[in-house]
């Protein structure tokens, strides 16, 4: 396993810390407070280009050859300055988009895509249910074929940008089946009569990037929204899947880097005894332990990356990415609270945004027992 960044991305790394140290840290507090949708740097990266990575000039997109890569990069840069405004807009230039890139028409993608890589719209992704979670293949939406239509019928819950969403990629049945045969893609403009936010799901972490219930009640689309061919639920959705994984494995590097950074910071500021903090071996050994996680995180995570980029199924990698990251940076803000002392509790300090954020990787984009189970297959076991 190797792995190293070439000098241009770390060019591109450098020109979006920048970006970030000046116009997303300086307001991850008051957008953790408000939990407002990061919008303004929304459309400041997609004027710059930035929400294009993962995409083809001919949408606006960079047109890279590593967007894996790339991709990984932006997650973990904007993850560093605020979780809130990565996750939000991670979830619009991955998942949310892939499968109208991958399988959406020429008509959906001049419609949709263009101005979701510009920073015009915004787009989400409807897969879980109150009854589907961790098993997303029992979903019970419905999505049946009317003439030139189809109608959909449901309800999602946990849906990432749902409450801003401009279309939604929903995950339906359209024919009856176990597991994900008979589940197929509609790309669903939420303008559309019968489409609703149901609520704004209040979160504990994380809480600009927000999180809605939304329902379909007789939602008509054409059925040229269909994304790919009908009833390849399967094939489909696991590609949008490790996209997932992926994602939440580079956003939990970047909070990781986030905590380790200011506990390392803190620790030499921090005088206890007549000198820094960092000079007792209780905190170096804590420090020492928080870096050896990330890092670790981190070769794994770009090497998963680096394989994408290669046309290589990384069902397994994707997996193990997402599991090494998200626990580790839930570590490293464990870690960083004790670092910080009471003052880790203070709301004064990110470290306690810091800790109330990691607990929002390790569920999103699947649990770590899913994670698991997704290994443990590919062990056969």
């Amino acid at each position: 396993m190797h792995f190293e960044f070439n000098d241009d991305q770390k060019e591109f790394r450098n020109h979006l810390s920048r970006f970030v140290d000046e116009r997303v840290a300086p307001q991850a507090e008051a957008l953790d407070e408000s939990g407002d949708f990061p919008r303004q740097i929304m459309e400041e990266l997609g004027e710059l280009g930035y929400l294009g990575i993962k995409y083809p000039e001919e949408y606006g997109g960079a047109g890279l050859d590593e967007p894996h890569i790339y991709h990984a990069i932006f997650c973990e840069e904007l993850a560093r300055g605020s979780l809130g405004v990565g996750s939000a807009l991670a979830m619009h230039t991955s998942t949310a988009t892939f499968g109208l890139y991958k399988w959406g028409s020429e008509e959906l993608k001049q419609r949709y895509l263009i101005p979701a890589l510009q920073g015009k719209m915004v787009a989400a992704f409807g897969l879980t249910e109150p009854n589907a979670g961790s098993d997303a293949a029992s979903i019970r939406t419905k999505a049946v074929r009317d003439g030139d239509d189809y109608v959909i019928n449901g309800t999602k819950i946990f849906i990432s940008n749902g409450t801003q969403a401009n279309f939604v990629t929903i995950a339906a049945r359209t024919a009856p089946g176990k597991g994900f045969d008979g589940i197929s893609l509609l790309l669903v403009d939420t303008s559309t009569p019968g489409f609703s936010v149901g609520r704004r799901l209040e979160k504990f972490s994380n809480h600009c990037s927000d999180t809605a219930e939304l329902a379909l009640e007789d939602v008509r689309v054409p059925a040229a929204n269909l994304l790919g061919e009908e009833n390849m639920g399967l094939i489909n959705l696991a590609q949008s899947l490790n996209d997932d994984r992926m994602m939440t494995a580079a956003l939990s590097l970047g909070l990781s880097r986030a905590a380790f950074d200011a506990s390392l910071r803190y620790s030499q500021e921090r005088e206890q005894f007549g000198r820094p903090i960092c000079k007792f071996q209780a905190v170096r050994f804590r420090l020492v332990d928080m870096l050896t996680r990330l890092e670790s995180a981190r070769l794994y995570t770009y090497y998963a990356a680096s394989l994408a980029d290669q046309g290589k199924d990384i069902t397994k990698e994707a997996a193990m990415a997402k599991l090494m990251a998200s626990e580790a940076a839930n570590y490293i803000c464990r870690m960083a609270t004790q670092v910080h002392g009471g003052y880790g509790l203070m709301m004064e300090f990110p470290v306690q945004r810091f800790l109330r954020d990691s607990f929002f990787p390790l569920v999103a984009g699947g649990t770590t027992d899913i994670m698991k189970v997704i290994i443990s297959k590919s062990l056969g076991i």
